[in-house]
């Protein structure tokens, strides 16, 4: 299909105004972006960084677990903490390949017993979609900032980029450049965090089909669930953390908004509040025994 039967006017308006913004280039902050693993005596918990990110943005969390005990994972997922060229060769399977081998692991030292799953941004997906695969293995979900939908502006740019020629795919018209750097209220972590400087527009467009599989997936979904989103969040809208929390089939779902953060809710301002709310509902809703009533299935 041409590019011009796909846009109005207006819209390559905005396609071309979006695309100017390559130019707004960062370099990476010098943050730490390696994988975390404390193997404690308690309950597993996985945590999963977001698109272009690395565990820097949910490291704040993973001490904190760590410190109240429990075995505590925060892997690199597949095409991340390289350069946007290696991100975009991988697909929303790969990222989700990589976080099963982290959560089998992570099983593994903590007795086989079911483990929670902490995603933020797109490590949200990731672990709504081990949730539907693994429904027996995991105990409780913690959902941060979750990309349920992105903004249309975004999907238009994705998808209007996946039907251009492919070698208008590459080099520059490849990514989109980050405005202003990370998404956070808090000047040093904006500074100091190592993700991407730059999203590629072919993993924009498997964050939107990976969305779709998981919108599906949410009315099979059944446990315990904590939602939390910035109010400042300028990426994710905060009305989809509403839609998740109402759509996801659990009896026990708690919400936790934070009036003075951005997208990124474990490293911005208010971490230490969403840290102590987390480790309090794992408290409650990690059980060292399986759980019951669900079955394994791959649908």
């Amino acid at each position: 299909m041409r590019l011009t039967g796909l846009l109005s006017w207006r819209n390559r308006a905005i396609l071309f105004y979006d695309w100017r913004l390559v130019t707004a280039r960062r370099v990476p902050g010098s943050g730490d972006k390696s994988p975390i693993f404390c193997p404690g005596g308690g309950p597993g918990v996985l945590c999963l960084h977001g698109f272009t990110g690395t565990p820097y943005e949910v490291a704040p969390l993973a001490r904190a677990l760590a410190s109240a005990g429990f075995a505590v994972s925060a892997p690199v997922l597949a095409g991340h903490g390289e350069n946007a060229a290696t991100l975009a060769a991988t697909h929303w399977q790969d990222w989700l390949a990589s976080a099963e081998a982290a959560f089998a692991k992570l099983r593994a030292v903590s007795g086989n017993r079911p483990v929670a799953l902490a995603g933020f941004s797109m490590g949200a997906l990731v672990a709504l979609r081990l949730a539907r695969l693994h429904p027996r293995s995991v105990s409780a979900l913690v959902l941060m900032s979750t990309p349920l939908r992105l903004r249309d502006s975004q999907i238009l740019l994705a998808r209007a980029w996946s039907h251009l020629p492919g070698f208008l795919r590459r080099g520059r018209l490849a990514t989109r450049g980050k405005r202003g750097g990370s998404d956070v209220t808090d000047d040093a972590v904006r500074a100091e965090n190592p993700s991407l400087s730059e999203m590629p527009l072919a993993g924009i467009v498997e964050l939107i089909e990976l969305a779709e599989v998981v919108r599906r997936d949410l009315t099979f979904i059944h446990m315990p669930t904590l939602v939390a989103h910035g109010e400042r969040d300028q990426t994710i809208p905060l009305q989809t953390s509403f839609e998740l929390a109402g759509s996801i089939a659990s009896d026990v779902v708690e919400r936790l908004w934070l009036p003075r953060s951005g997208h990124l809710v474990a490293v911005d301002v208010e971490r230490a509040q969403l840290c102590e709310a987390v480790v309090r509902f794992l408290n409650v809703h990690t059980k060292p025994a399986a759980r019951g009533g669900a079955t394994e299935n791959s649908p």
